[in-house]
């Protein structure tokens, strides 16, 4: 080949490249399948076996986002920080290198690759706008040789390219937790405008009877040429008692408006202060208050200052109250700065280059002095910054100086508190998610509460905030407390019927049947998940119930790794977006009342699987394509023949969907079943090409079910098929794309179902060829659950 024709097809190479990342970048949002795309190119143009994508997280640590060819537990667990390690290294230096044969590199003497067969790789930092965003790696050529120089050239513009899509992915991502963070704040004022309203009328009652009283005194005191001396002392006892009430009311409902209704509406969450002082810098209020005064705000925050814990929107309303409250006192020109360290607690000092009047200081120590007089406005936000202190139980300390104003806040470290806010936004997370999953109006998480031992509500769903507030129930007593104490799971079909608690149904439920599970860590009950109420009205099933106890189990991991410190406090902001993407796609996925479901477990049972194994497989059937809802719709929805970069990426939604559970899935046969669902028997399948055996046996039967319900079953790009056309296509592709074993299993199913129905009279009219029903028709026969 000459060099022309090189260059030629190095050129064609690269421009295909960016042809396959522009379809990509149009395709999705959701940094977990960008990454994956841009991966499966990186591999599939270096023929390599193994590759990995790695993204930096706030620790300046680096965790494998994407990976070929590497084990599961692997990049759950991997972590490297800047500096240490090869991939720390190139990171590090952000500098992409091609490495031929490590032990010859001078740059990496001593350092063992232990899980590679091959001495080259390409290692690519991802960079945007000279920030870091992580790292490509490309390992273990096919055919054994180093990679070259072209190969070299094409991984810099993918990893180029990618640093473009990841940046823009995470803008959206940002976008999506503001909008959250604007939901949360509009919810706040809704509840202010009731609590006001409340407070309002409920002032207006305790106010009108001392009211009326003393008018009414005054009255008969006017006409006091007509009284004696002792009716007239009786109306001034009367006013004296009266005027006592009033003083009373009125400082009981200041003390109610001080403390009561602010813990009340108090949604404390794992708060970076360094994102807080750059909102509050970015606030165009502030911008606008100090461009008037022409007053500068410096702000010095210490590298790996810890997150507190708090409620957010106050915590930017007390930096933004304190800063103009300040501000007030200074002078044309002076600057503020804004120091954040920690050593026992998390420290911020604010420091004003003059003094204060001394009159003013009472108000940063004290809430109580605004109510001694009316006060001007810079007055008004000192008390309004002092009263998010004592809401948040901070130390504040404040002193004129020789030098000016220094203020100094101590924030605690606690861990505990941390765990707790995480505790509480994560369990409101799992509930959503499960009530998404099963189709739930009313459900409840409780926990055991540390003092007394009695179930509280932490989390519920369809539940009046009254309840949640006021309900608490005694180990043994009534349903959640039975559970609790005997640590049994329950599934009450009719609670009316059942003798352990045969009781009338309460109005609120829609049906009378029910789910209380308990909750274990270290195997002592901490809590139970409680479920009412299908959306559709319909009474629970076995497969609810199944699937309801995978879940708890879920829920109880979760609250054991947390209480146990296994998920590192600098990631728990992340840990939290993440489960909100998976409760968006969960909430979009169109494949729920499927019957896919089912099939997939009466298939595993005709091939002898194990109770325990039909359940793990029932739970991946619910979830297994959940990685598709993130792709543009209209790729999944198109007509005309899919473009090869189209089908490139619909191809790494087992990932996606792997990364989207991946937040709260501990079994790895969970994580394997789903990932390779669309493998080959004869190993022509993706992603990594298994064969017979090797390929887990729900991955099998997911596959065989998939298939027959997508044929059977109405698309854009075609008509649904007759069941007998569907089964015969998977018989002719059995024991090369199928496994036999599991196609004659799913004609058994359907054959002992047709059967049933036709015993029982519900056989459908309209029939094909084999007798079985042609999912063609709009009614489908439910294949039921129940034992």
């Amino acid at each position: 080949m000459t060099l022309a024709e090189e260059n030629l097809r190095l050129f064609e190479k690269k421009f295909a490249i960016l042809q396959e990342i522009s379809n990509a970048l149009v395709v999705t949002d959701n940094i977990s399948a960008i990454a994956n795309l841009m991966l499966d190119l990186a591999v599939n143009y270096t023929r390599a076996e193994k590759g990995s994508l790695l993204l930096l997280n706030e620790r300046d640590e680096l965790f494998i986002l994407a990976g070929r060819g590497i084990d599961l537990q692997l990049m759950r667990t991997y972590r490297a920080r800047l500096g240490e390690g090869i991939a720390g290294i190139v990171a590090k230096g952000r500098v992409p290198i091609l490495v031929k044969d490590i032990d010859q590199d001078s740059r990496f003497q001593g350092m063992t690759r232990d899980r590679y067969k091959t001495p080259s790789f390409i290692s690519c930092p991802i960079v945007s706008k000279d920030r870091l965003l992580g790292l490509l790696n490309i390992n273990d050529k096919a055919d054994g040789t180093p990679f070259l120089d072209d190969e070299f050239s094409l991984i810099k513009i993918i990893a180029n390219q990618a640093a473009i899509a990841l940046e823009n992915a995470m803008l959206v991502n940002q976008l999506r937790y503001k909008a959250g963070e604007q939901e949360g704040i509009n919810r706040k004022l809704i509840e202010s405008d009731v609590t006001k309203t409340e407070f309002i009328t409920r002032v207006s009652h305790e106010l009108r009877t001392p009211l009326n009283s003393i008018k009414g005194s005054v009255y008969y005191l006017q006409q006091s040429d007509r009284l004696t001396r002792l009716e007239q002392q009786e109306f001034y006892d009367i006013i004296a008692t009266e005027t006592d009430k009033l003083i009373a009311i009125v400082e009981n409902q200041l003390d109610f408006l001080r403390f009561e209704d602010e813990t009340m509406i108090v949604t404390k969450t794992v708060v970076s202060l360094k994102e807080v002082l750059n909102e509050v810098l970015g606030s165009k209020n502030l911008k606008t208050f100090l461009a008037r005064k022409n007053i500068t705000v410096d702000i010095k925050i210490a590298e790996e200052t810890s997150d507190i814990v708090g409620d957010k929107v106050r915590i930017v309303q007390f930096f933004l109250n304190i800063i103009e409250g300040l501000c007030h006192f200074l002078e044309r020109g002076d600057a503020v700065t804004v120091m954040v360290g920690e050593n026992d607690n998390v420290e911020v000092s604010i420091q004003l280059p003059r003094q204060i009047p001394e009159a003013i200081l009472p108000f940063l120590f004290s809430s109580s002095h605004i109510f001694q007089a009316t006060q001007p406005d810079e007055k008004l936000k000192l008390y309004l910054a002092r009263k998010v202190v004592d809401l948040h139980q901070w130390e504040l300390v404040a002193e004129n100086g020789e030098q000016g104003l220094i203020v100094n806040l101590a924030i605690p470290k606690s861990t505990r508190q941390k765990v707790d806010a995480v505790m509480n936004n994560t369990i409101e997370m799992f509930l959503e998610f499960i009530a998404e999953v099963l189709d739930l109006n009313i459900c409840s998480i409780m926990l055991c509460d540390d003092i007394s031992g009695d179930l509280v509500i932490k989390s519920a769903r369809g539940l009046e905030d009254y309840l949640i507030k006021q309900t608490r129930v005694r180990l043994g007593d009534r349903i959640a407390g039975w559970v609790a104490l005997e640590g049994k799971p329950l599934f009450i079909e009719d609670i009316e019927k059942d003798p352990r608690f045969g009781r009338r149904n309460i109005s609120q439920y829609n049906n009378k049947s029910l789910i209380s599970l308990p909750l274990r860590v270290g195997g002592k009950v901490i809590g139970v998940l409680n479920l009412n109420n299908k959306r559709t009205a319909t009474p629970f099933t076995r497969r609810d119930y199944q699937v309801a106890s995978l879940l708890s189990e879920r829920v109880s991991y979760f609250i054991e790794r947390l209480h146990a410190g296994e998920h590192h406090e600098d990631n728990f902001r992340n840990f939290m977006t993440s489960f909100d993407n998976l409760i968006t796609a969960e909430k979009k996925y169109h494949k729920k009342d499927s019957i896919l479901p089912e099939l997939t477990v009466r298939i595993m049972e005709r091939l002898g699987a194990g109770e325990d194994v039909c359940r793990v497989a029932l739970y991946a059937s619910m979830l297994y394509d959940l990685g598709l809802v993130v792709m543009e719709k209209s790729i999944l929805n198109k007509r005309e023949t899919l473009l090869p970069s189209e089908r490139n990426s619909l191809k790494v939604h087992p990932y996606t969907t792997v990364g989207l559970i991946n937040t709260i899935e501990f079994s790895e046969e969970v994580k394997r079943g789903i990932l390779h669902h669309h493998e080959h028997l004869d190993g022509t399948g993706y992603p990594d090409g298994l064969q017979g055996d090797d390929i887990p046996l729900i991955s099998r039967v997911l596959a065989v079910v998939d298939s027959f319900c997508a044929m059977t079953s109405d698309r854009p790009y075609r008509k649904r098929v007759p069941v007998r056309h569907a089964l015969q296509e998977l018989k002719t592709k059995a024991g090369t794309t199928y496994d036999p074993r599991v196609v004659d299993a799913l004609e058994a199913v359907l054959e002992t179902q047709r059967e049933k129905a036709k015993e029982t009279g519900h056989e459908p009219k309209g029939k094909t060829g084999n007798g079985s029903r042609a999912s063609g028709e709009k009614k489908k026969q439910p294949l039921s659950m129940h034992p």
